[in-house]
């Protein structure tokens, strides 16, 4: 029996609301569906232009763009002449400075075959080597804690020297830094990531990875630097250490995309899967659906985009339309109902009991409303500790986010998008 294409009811070829990183090799999610931060992708290509080596943050809420922003400004890098690839480094708070560094080298070194796959030399060479000399025994290639793969089979094992990374990773970095501007590259852009989830400590530990390496690496000509995260984990990461701070532009904190650009953002998507190019593509939701869960989810693409996937995705499979009928596009009622049935099981399943009774009362005084630590304690009249261990439960479970902090303020707690479609 043939699978059917519920998606061909709008005569798209498959869904447009996946949530994967648009990338310049994709041809599922090309970077070309990207839309809007004109000004925010000017300033981060300015700076990578303005200096022999620059170092730079994004910062924002998750799922707002912060990745899909760098992954374009990587590309139109590209197009001016320095040297990237599409993978992303991620930062850890494991680890040593080291292997921070080996990751470094790691990136440019994929840059250079990225961009020139007959490179070869003394400098490509000793890069060669000290790359590999980081592999560790598992299915394909991990670089300790911090999983960055560079190929590798399940029986090979090699042993890092003791202090070769500490001891020859600057000088091999620098050597291979210049053999690619000696062969036209303007400079070699690199992506690090992974912020998103820091806790204090962890963010903490992580900016001292990056002082550890800050003179045998971070300033190297040639090399561009953009590191990514959340807006608490990003300041603690590149402001912890005067050390980073003092070569660290200020970071770029995003706003949510404007409804406009992310209507726009949809549209674009509808029209690179139009699958009879001989007919017209059809809306597959309303107008008002993607402005009433844009508010719910304050600007948060990822969220909006997993919540039209999740509750459309369900409508159409109850539908027993053909693909070519005529089609209404899903309306706010509906799909409010599909997503607040799906999103109440699912979550009071991960939640339990105790985490979605407290996160019910807090719903009843106002979904909306931020909450801080000590509020929650005369709310669910329980003590500070259990509040902070319930927070926490709710933040992994993807029902409430800790906003950036204000200065000393107490940090404030908001239920997300997600849990409020199922309250």
């Amino acid at each position: 029996m043939a699978l059917p294409n519920l998606w061909g009811l709008y005569n798209l070829r498959s869904s447009p609301f996946f949530q994967a990183t648009l990338r310049a090799d994709s041809d599922a999610a090309p970077l070309r569906l990207f839309v809007g931060r004109q000004r925010e992708r000017q300033l981060l290509l300015t700076t990578i232009g303005s200096s022999a080596s620059s170092r730079q943050a994004v910062a924002g809420r998750p799922g707002i763009g912060k990745t899909t922003l760098v992954q374009t400004v990587k590309a139109d890098a590209q197009a001016e002449g320095y040297w990237s690839s599409d993978e992303i480094i991620p930062i850890s708070a494991e680890g040593a400075s080291d292997q921070l560094l080996g990751q470094l080298l790691s990136g440019v070194y994929d840059a250079v075959l990225a961009n020139c796959p007959t490179a070869t030399g003394p400098e490509v060479e000793a890069a060669q080597q000290l790359v590999r000399s980081i592999r560790l025994r598992g299915g394909g290639l991990t670089v300790s804690a911090f999983s960055v793969g560079l190929g590798g089979s399940q029986s090979e094992t090699v042993a890092t020297p003791p202090g070769a990374l500490h001891l020859d990773g600057p000088r091999v970095l620098r050597d291979l830094l210049r053999y690619a501007m000696g062969r036209g590259a303007r400079g070699i852009v690199l992506h690090l990531n992974n912020l998103e989830n820091l806790s204090e400590a962890d963010a903490s530990r992580a900016a001292d990875l990056l002082r550890g390496i800050r003179d045998q690496a971070l300033l190297h000509d040639g090399l561009h630097l953009i590191v990514v995260g959340t807006t608490d984990a990003v300041r603690t990461v590149v402001q912890s250490h005067t050390q980073i701070r003092s070569v660290f532009s200020n970071p770029l904190v995003l706003e949510p995309l404007d409804l406009a650009d992310a209507q726009q953002m949809l549209a674009n998507r509808y029209a690179a899967l139009q699958l009879d190019l001989t007919k017209p593509w059809r809306f597959p939701v309303a107008d008002a659906v993607v402005k009433r869960l844009y508010e719910l989810f304050r600007g948060d693409l990822r969220g909006l985009l997993k919540a039209l996937e999740d509750g459309i995705t369900r409508l159409l499979g109850l539908t027993s339309a053909s693909a070519g009928a005529e089609v209404a596009p899903v309306g706010l009622d509906d799909l409010l109902l599909t997503l607040r049935q799906r999103n109440q099981v699912e979550l009071q399943e991960q939640l339990g009991d105790t985490a979605w009774g407290r996160l019910l009362a807090w719903a009843k005084v106002d979904a909306a409303s931020m909450q801080t630590q000590t509020q929650l304690v005369e709310l669910w009249q329980v003590k500070q500790p259990s509040v902070s261990q319930t927070l926490q439960h709710l933040i992994e479970a993807g029902a409430v986010e800790a906003l950036p902090r204000r200065g000393r303020d107490a940090i404030q707690y908001l239920i997300t998008g997600s849990a409020r479609l199922a309250l």
